[in-house]
């Protein structure tokens, strides 16, 4: 009987001090729980222990890590959005200023007045690339899957781009051979192509080729927009489809959301937007299925793959 009391008093004690221990584990998980609720990312969540408590206190630490990328992201975004919108709204205000002046020629006005335009058409155009990025985090971008004739849109880009090409003495060209046929949106490959073109007659030199063209690989249709500006260096290409991104030295003129959106829009028509290998040239190319079940199947895989929203 003796040696049986001193057995469970030391059990007794054994197993006060285990949970104890294991009490000031889970404060401390509860105490990180807290200060990651409260926007506190900076100290991180560590327990030695092997069993569930230290799984959890892992997976505690991951959330952590990915939650304070995300709020990263928030910011910067935040901060470069404003950056663009008070840009042209400071330039607006300017040249508001300055054309109160009553003995300003006729020239110069019509000069100012050609600015203001352009910069009201950069404000909208980012508004409108906001909006579209707000419907693509919300999952409310109405997507259509029907037969796109991707030789003829290339025609139809060819056609819209044609004298602005020539404005800037640039030469579009369509490579066309036989009618290429995809299964996604209209609309929204040909957003993805005005954006393609527009880019790369933008950051292109003057007197340099931009070619349009459509093929078929490995079961899916292409259509590709190539330029022979300098190139994208191989440390950016994986870069080059972020929000804002833009290369060192680039031509600063749109708002850095252009790929960001196109590369959105190819995964929810079911296909991809990449970036083609090569030196001395830049080809990017829309990848798009040719029949329902690869469609159908791409989304699913886009959705998990999706990070969560922003806003």
């Amino acid at each position: 009987m003796i040696a049986g009391l001193i057995a469970l008093l030391a059990s007794l004690l054994v197993g006060y001090l285990a949970a104890g221990l294991f009490a000031r584990r889970i404060r401390r998980l509860e105490r990180a729980a807290h200060r990651i609720a409260a926007g506190d990312f900076s100290e991180p969540v560590v327990d030695g222990g092997k069993d569930e408590v230290g799984q959890l206190a892992a997976a505690f630490d991951d959330m952590r890590q990915r939650l304070a990328q995300l709020e990263h992201a928030r910011r910067e975004f935040i901060a470069n959005a404003s950056h663009e919108l008070r840009t042209p709204l400071f330039s607006l205000g300017g040249f508001l200023e300055i054309m109160d002046d009553e003995e300003l020629d006729p020239a110069t006005q019509a000069e100012f007045m050609t600015t203001m335009r352009e910069q009201v058409a950069r404000l909208t155009k980012l508004a409108t690339d906001l909006l579209d990025l707000s419907r693509l985090d919300a999952g409310r971008m109405s997507i259509e899957h029907e037969q796109v004739d991707l030789t003829a849109l290339a025609e139809v880009l060819a056609d819209e781009f044609r004298g602005v090409a020539l404005s800037t003495g640039h030469r579009l060209a369509v490579e066309n051979g036989r009618e290429i046929r995809a299964l996604g949106d209209e609309e929204r490959a040909l957003q993805i192509g005005r954006i393609l073109v527009e880019n790369a007659i933008v950051h292109t030199p003057a007197g340099t080729a931009v070619r349009i063209a459509t093929t078929q690989r490995n079961g899916s249709a292409l259509l590709t927009v190539e330029d022979e500006g300098p190139g994208i260096p191989p440390e950016h290409s994986g870069q080059v489809f972020e929000r804002f991104y833009r290369l060192d030295g680039a031509v600063a003129s749109g708002s850095g959301l252009g790929l960001a959106i196109a590369k959105e829009l190819a995964e929810l028509m079911g296909g991809s937007l990449v970036l083609e290998p090569g030196t001395g040239k830049t080809t990017f190319a829309l990848v798009l299925p040719t029949d329902r079940f690869e469609a159908e199947a791409f989304p699913r895989e886009n959705e998990l793959r999706r990070e969560p929203s922003l806003q």
